[in-house]
C-alpha cells in the first residue's frame, strides 16, 4: 500500500480499487476446489444457525445476538451525513472538493460515493459518568446514556478534520484531527481543491494559515455549549490519541499524539520536515507526539516533546524496526519503513 498517503480515506481508497480490479480480472471460467477439510473438532458453518438467514439492510438489517440486546438505535444528526446515497448528487462533488480532491474524473462512481461518505463517519467513543462521547470524522456528537434505552442527543460540536477520535477528561474533551480539510475555527468550508500530482509524487496541499492538524481541546464544562480553548498543531495530525495521567503530577494531563499522514510543509508549520532521517536527522516521521495540557490553563498546551519510539537504543538508528531484510529469497522485496504509530496504549 502507498506510504505516507494523504489520509486514511485515500487507504481505504486504494484498498477498493485494488479489489475492484482484482474482481474485473477474475474470469467466469475458474473453476472452484472443494474446501480442505476441517480440522479435528470443528464442524464448519450451520444452515441452522440464526445468523444464516439475516436480511441485510443500512438501518433495518436481521439481527441475532446472544448475551446482548439491542436498546435503540439513534441515526447520526442531519448535520452529519452526506445527504444523498447517490453517486451523482451534487453533495458527492462538493464534499470531495473539501477533502481537496480537485478532479474525480479518474475515480469511479461508486468509489467517488465511499469516499465522501467517509467525510462523516463515525470514528470512535469515549464515556464520562451519563455522557457518551461520539467521535466522528466531521466533528462530536454527546449523548446522554443515564437511561441507556432512551438515549437522547445533548450536543453537536461540527469541526471537520478526522479523524475524530475523542478522548475526556474532567472538563476537558480532546480530538484528533488529521485531514486537510481541517481549520482553526472549526468552520466547514475547507480549503480550494487542487489538482492531482504528478505520477510518482506524493500529494502535498498547499500551504495554508488557518489549516489545522493536531489536536482540539474543548472545554465542556458546560455540556452543553462546548467551547475550543486550545488547538496543538503537529507536523502529522493526530490520527489517534492517548490521554496520559501521571500519578505524581496532578497539575497537567498527557496526551500521546499518533500522526499517520502525510508531513505538512514546513511554511505551514515551522520545523516539519518528510525527509529521511539521513537527510534530516529532525525528521517528522519515526516519532510520536507529547502534548503537555494544564488543567488550569489548557490554553496553554503545547507539545513537549517527540519522542523517537523506533530508534535502536544500542546503535542510535532512528529507524530501529527495520532490519535490512527482504521478504523474498532472491532479495528482491524489500518491506516499506515504519516510522508511524497508529495506536498507542499506556
Amino acid at each position: 500500500m502507498m506510504n505516507r498517503v494523504k489520509t486514511i480515506a485515500f487507504h481505504l481508497l486504494t484498498v477498493l480499487f485494488v479489489l475492484c480490479s482484482s474482481f474485473a480480472a477474475a474470469t467466469p471460467a475458474q473453476s472452484l476446489e472443494s474446501a480442505p477439510p476441517l480440522p479435528a473438532g470443528m464442524t464448519g458453518s450451520n444452515a441452522n444457525d440464526p445468523r444464516f438467514k439475516l436480511s441485510p439492510g443500512w438501518y433495518d438489517a436481521g439481527e441475532a445476538a446472544m448475551g446482548i440486546k439491542h436498546l435503540q438505535l439513534l441515526k447520526k444528526p442531519d448535520a452529519f451525513q452526506l445527504g444523498s446515497d447517490d453517486p451523482d448528487s451534487p453533495n458527492v462533488q462538493k464534499t470531495l472538493g473539501l477533502l481537496g480532491v480537485g478532479d474525480s474524473s479518474k475515480m469511479p462512481k461508486p468509489f467517488q460515493l465511499v469516499f465522501a461518505q467517509l467525510a462523516f463517519a463515525n470514528s470512535d467513543f469515549a464515556f464520562q459518568g451519563n455522557h457518551l462521547f461520539q467521535g466522528n470524522f466531521y466533528g462530536i456528537n454527546i449523548y446522554d446514556i443515564s437511561s441507556p434505552a432512551q438515549t437522547k442527543l445533548l450536543t453537536s460540536i461540527v469541526c471537520p478534520g478526522g479523524q475524530g477520535d475523542v478522548s475526556v477528561y474532567k472538563n476537558l474533551l480532546f480530538m484528533s484531527v488529521e485531514m486537510p480539510n481541517g481549520r482553526l475555527d472549526c468552520s466547514a468550508q475547507g480549503f480550494p481543491p487542487q489538482p492531482p500530482p504528478v505520477e510518482g509524487q506524493e500529494f502535498k496541499p498547499d500551504a495554508q494559515k488557518d489549516r489545522f492538524r493536531g489536536v482540539r481541546i474543548f472545554d465542556i464544562t458546560d455540556i452543553s455549549n462546548p467551547k475550543q480553548v486550545s488547538a496543538v498543531q503537529t507536523c502529522r495530525g493526530s490520527h489517534t490519541h492517548t490521554l496520559v495521567v501521571d500519578p505524581k503530577d496532578k497539575n497537567n494531563v498527557f496526551i500521546y499524539v499518533s500522526g499517520t499522514s502525510f508531513v505538512r510543509p514546513n511554511e505551514e508549520l515551522a520545523g516539519c520536515s518528510g525527509e529521511t532521517p539521513d537527510k534530516n536527522p529532525n525528521t517528522a516521521l519515526f516519532r510520536i507526539d507529547v502534548i503537555k495540557v494544564p488543567l488550569a490553563t489548557p490554553q496553554n498546551a503545547k507539545v513537549v516533546s517527540s519522542p523517537r519510539v523506533f530508534m535502536d537504543s544500542r546503535t542510535g538508528v532512528i529507524n530501529g524496526l527495520n532490519n535490512g531484510g527482504t521478504h523474498d529469497n532472491n532479495g528482491l522485496t524489500r518491506p516499506s519503513d515504519t516510522d508511524q504509530c497508529h495506536d498507542i496504549t499506556v
